[in-house]
C-alpha cells in the first residue's frame, strides 16, 4: 500500500515538475538520482553488484530501454499535456495489459472473461480521454502518450520476468537504471531546451518534489515493490495496483486542484472492473504452478 501511495503521488509530482523543468532534463535527473539511491542502498546492505555476461547485458539493456528510458520519456511527455487524474487512471491498466501480454507471449489461454476485462478496461480509458472535452486536441494526445508509456513499461515487465530467472532483483534494478539512465542523459544532452536557465534555477520546493520523486518513488518504492513480488508473487502483488488510481485521483485533487468528474469515477469503475476480470483466472494458475513445483 505504501508503494501505491507513493506512485500515485509521484504521478502528481511529475505533472507538477513538467511545469517547472524541461521534460527531458526532468526524466534524466530523476533516474540519475534514483540510480544513486539504489547504489547507496546496495552498499548499505553490504551487497555486491553482480558481473554480467554478454547475454545478460543484452537483456538488461533491453529492459533499461523499455522500463526506464522509453517509459520515462513517454510519461513526462504525456503528462505535459494530460492531467494527473487522467494519467493515474491510464496507468491503472498496467496489470490488465500485463495479464494479456503474458497470455500472448507465454501461451496462456485467452478466455472470454479475460477478453471482456480487456475491453472493459479500454472502455474506461476511452471514457477518460473522451471526457477531456474541448481540449481533446492536446489532452487527448497526452493521454495517448501516457498509454504508450504504460505499454512499453508492461513490455519491459515481460523482459524482467525472463531476466529474474538468472539475476538478483536488486542487482537487476541497478543495471536497468544504469542503462536507462545513460540513455536519458544522452537524450537530455542532445536537447537544447535542457540547457535553459529556468530548468536549473527552480525554487526550493520543486527541487524537494524532485527529490521525493527520484529517491522515494523511483528508488525506495521500486525496491519494496520487487521484494513484494518475490514474497507474494506477481498475480497477488498486481492486485495492489488497483489502489494506484484511487491515490492518484485523491492527490491530484488535493495538490493540483484538479476536478474529479463523474467521467473519472465511471472510468475508474471500468478500469478496476476490467482489471479484476483480467486477473480473475490468473491466481488459480499461479497456485497450480506453485503446487507442481512443490
Amino acid at each position: 500500500m505504501f508503494v501505491m501511495a507513493t506512485w500515485g503521488l509521484n504521478i502528481v509530482s511529475v505533472k507538477y515538475l513538467t511545469l517547472h523543468m524541461d521534460i527531458q532534463a526532468l526524466a534524466a535527473v530523476r533516474i540519475v538520482i534514483a540510480f544513486l539511491t539504489v547504489t547507496l542502498i546496495i552498499k548499505a546492505r553490504r551487497g555486491r553488484i553482480p558481473k554480467l555476461g554478454r547475454t545478460e547485458l543484452g537483456w538488461v539493456a533491453l529492459a533499461g530501454f523499455l522500463v526506464v528510458y522509453a517509459h520515462q520519456v513517454a510519461l513526462v511527455s504525456g503528462l505535459r499535456f494530460s492531467s494527473a487524474a487522467n494519467g493515474t487512471l491510464i496507468m491503472a491498466t498496467s496489470p490488465l495489459l500485463s495479464a494479456l501480454l503474458a497470455a500472448l507471449f507465454y501461451r496462456e489461454r485467452l478466455t472470454l472473461v479475460r477478453i471482456s476485462g480487456a475491453l472493459l478496461g479500454l472502455l474506461g480509458v476511452g471514457m477518460v480521454v473522451a471526457g477531456s472535452g474541448a481540449q481533446f486536441g492536446l489532452t487527448g494526445w497526452g493521454d495517448a502518450i501516457v498509454f504508450l508509456a504504460v505499454l512499453v513499461f508492461v513490455c519491459g515487465g515481460l523482459v524482467i520476468q525472463r531476466m529474474s530467472r538468472m539475476m538478483d532483483p536488486l542487482g537487476m534494478l541497478w543495471y536497468m537504471y544504469l542503462a536507462g539512465g545513460l540513455m536519458l542523459v544522452v537524450h537530455a544532452a542532445l536537447t537544447p531546451a535542457s540547457y535553459q536557465a529556468d530548468t536549473w534555477q527552480m525554487a526550493w520546493w520543486p527541487w524537494l518534489v524532485l527529490l521525493f520523486s527520484a529517491v522515494i518513488a523511483s528508488g525506495v518504492s521500486n525496491i519494496v515493490w520487487n521484494a513484494g513480488i518475490a514474497r507474494l508473487g506477481i498475480s497477488r502483488a498486481a492486485l495492489f495496483v488497483n489502489w494506484l488510481p484511487i491515490f492518484g485521483l485523491l492527490f491530484a485533487a488535493l495538490f493540483l486542484d484538479e476536478h474529479v468528474t463523474p467521467t473519472h469515477v465511471a472510468g475508474l469503475a471500468c478500469v478496476l472492473g476490467g482489471t479484476w476480470l483480467g486477473l480473475r483466472r490468473a491466481a488459480p494458475v499461479a497456485r497450480g504452478e506453485a503446487a507442481a513445483k512443490g
